[in-house]
């Protein structure tokens, strides 16, 4: 009753003339049809498989900011094949002292080595509640910092590597990996399975080059054309609890695409190094190809 109070209070909902202490009804304000409105799904606040609701844990955290920020989070999500939040707005980067290698060519492809680092970067008007202008340099954005750690920590925010045609913020992302490849997992998902395809045609170009691999221990490895400018990989800070919206089923559609379509140039580039093919370039499935496998 005392959050009904407060909304209540705040102008948020009205009781209708016919609501009683017994049988209470609550009148919603109109919208404002003119107004861009966030689409927030219904699991945040119902949960996940009987998960404790995302809406609870951040009242548990007891800071009203975080609510604004997971909002304008999924205010700024794109359909896009990512689904996440755009580069320019909140993104993890690769480390400044690695940057993608090219680490040999063999034919008309060429293999580049990727690692995705830790550090976080982030702009725009929508982390200016956030931050603490009487303060300078890191510390006016430690408060920012500290809520993007902490939606991460309860679940309703993570960082999903992809790799990206070039190193620019608006460069088209051509699909997600999985750096833990290297490590031994139980569970493993497509995401994974294209990495490690992925990997293996890597390895498989190189041939008897294979100590350049060795230097590259840990990476996410990759062919791409010979032609190709330097890849860059880049964690796309995506929201847990999707929305079952026209966009989100069509930005999966092209996620799912991009995966297959990879998974099978890397299988067909690792049987033409086989066969000692070298002259086909790495070049996705396309739909209709997919379609009629």
């Amino acid at each position: 009753m005392r959050a009904i109070e407060e909304l209540i209070g705040h102008g948020l909902v009205s009781r209708t003339e016919a609501s009683t202490r017994t049988m209470p009804q609550y009148r919603l304000p109109p919208l404002d049809r003119d107004a861009d409105p966030i689409f927030l799904p219904v699991q945040i606040i119902t949960g996940l498989a009987g998960e404790t609701p995302v809406l609870r844990r951040i009242r548990e955290v007891g800071d009203a900011l975080l609510l604004r920020m997971l909002g304008d989070l999924y205010g700024l999500v794109e359909t896009d094949a990512t689904y996440g939040v755009p580069l320019d707005v909140l993104r993890q980067n690769p480390p400044s002292h690695h940057p993608a290698r090219k680490l040999l060519e063999a034919g008309a492809n060429a293999v580049w080595a990727l690692e995705l680092g830790s550090e976080q970067s982030a702009a725009g008007a929508w982390t200016q509640v956030h931050r603490i202008d009487k303060l300078e340099g890191a510390a006016a954005w430690s408060a920012f910092w500290e809520r993007v750690a902490t939606l991460a920590r309860i679940g309703a925010l993570w960082f999903e590597p992809w790799i990206f045609d070039g190193d620019a913020l608006d460069a088209e992302p051509l699909f997600p990996v999985d750096p833990a490849i290297h490590y031994a997992v139980r569970d493993t998902d497509m995401v994974t399975d294209l990495t490690r395809t992925a990997y293996d045609a890597s390895v498989s170009l190189a041939g008897d080059r294979s100590y350049l691999i060795d230097r590259a221990e840990g990476d996410i490895l990759i062919a791409l054309p010979t032609h190709h400018r330097a890849p860059e990989i880049r964690g796309v800070a995506r929201l847990r609890v999707e929305p079952d919206t026209p966009g989100h089923r069509r930005a999966y559609a092209q996620r799912m695409q991009r995966i297959e379509g990879y998974q099978v140039a890397y299988a067909l580039l690792r049987a033409d190094v086989n066969t000692g093919r070298f002259d086909r370039p790495v070049r996705p499935a396309t739909e209709d190809e997919l379609l009629r496998r």
